[in-house]
């Protein structure tokens, strides 16, 4: 679909949340590779589009002399493609967007969730890897909306184990060799673009709840020769105890094991 008539659908979703807050939309004019749309209150907040990259970012910042102070912190990113997402998938984004302004702690999530310029460029987390899985479990929404309430950072393996890890095993076991394929080409796009932890996930916690050899093959089929290595190797630990960490150190653990695998 059209990339402004999606970007529309985004920031009227999110509107309505703000302007019932009192705040007042301002257009901003962006570069060729940018949409962008300001919201001035207390504190301000902003929509932006990539084109890029492909990825629609919620952001907030404070207020100075009544004009924006310009410290971005971004709340919540998604990814968007116009030749494959849909409608639907825009209102989703504009939905989380809306709930992430309502919820208790969008301040708190900002501060817990920065990452520096080089990272946020390059990389994508366990909640942005789970706010894309909606696009296949849409009942996962009402689970992050709860993690993000009562947690101060996204606990993302135990979240990919205990909510995505069901939803996704029961889902492959049942879907088609079309559904398998695009699920295997999100699920490369976002190995590629995630951090050591989003690759753990996709690798260990999901790809290992597979039993059918057959069905992981087609999980891979998407993957450049060198991720589809990774995985496969990934694959060697299944079944096999490993002593755990504690949770605090449960993200160490993937980026040591990924690591070692490369």
């Amino acid at each position: 679909m059209e990339i402004t008539k999606a970007f529309d659908i985004i920031c009227s979703k999110t509107e309505k949340v703000l302007v019932a807050k009192g705040y007042t939309r301002q257009e901003v004019v962006g570069s060729d590779n940018e949409l962008m749309v300001l919201y001035i209150g207390e504190p301000a907040y902003s929509i932006i589009y990539y084109v890029d990259k492909q990825r629609v970012q919620l952001r907030c910042c404070g207020m100075d002399d009544g004009e924006p102070d310009n410290d971005w912190k971004t709340i919540a990113t998604w990814l968007f493609d116009p030749q494959a997402d849909t409608e639907g998938d825009a209102e989703n984004i504009g939905n989380d967007f809306a709930e992430t302004i309502s919820g208790p702690r969008p301040a708190a999530a900002a501060k817990t969730r920065k990452k520096s310029k080089k990272d946020e460029e390059s990389t994508s987390d366990p909640l942005f890897f789970a706010n894309r899985m909606i696009n296949y479990f849409p009942q996962l929404r009402d689970d992050i909306a709860y993690e993000k309430a009562h947690y101060e950072s996204f606990r993302g393996t135990i979240f990919a184990d205990e909510k995505i890890m069901p939803l996704f095993r029961d889902y492959v076991n049942s879907a088609s060799p079309s559904q398998l394929g695009k699920l295997s080409k999100t699920l490369s796009d976002l190995y590629d673009s995630g951090d050591l932890d989003v690759k753990g996930i996709i690798t260990y916690v999901l790809f290992n709840s597979i039993d059918d050899d057959r069905k992981f093959e087609s999980l891979i089929e998407e993957f450049p020769p060198e991720n589809r290595k990774i995985a496969m190797e990934a694959r060697k630990l299944r079944g096999k105890k490993i002593k755990p960490e504690k949770i605090t150190r449960r993200s160490k653990f993937i980026a040591d094991t990924l690591n070692a695998q490369q």
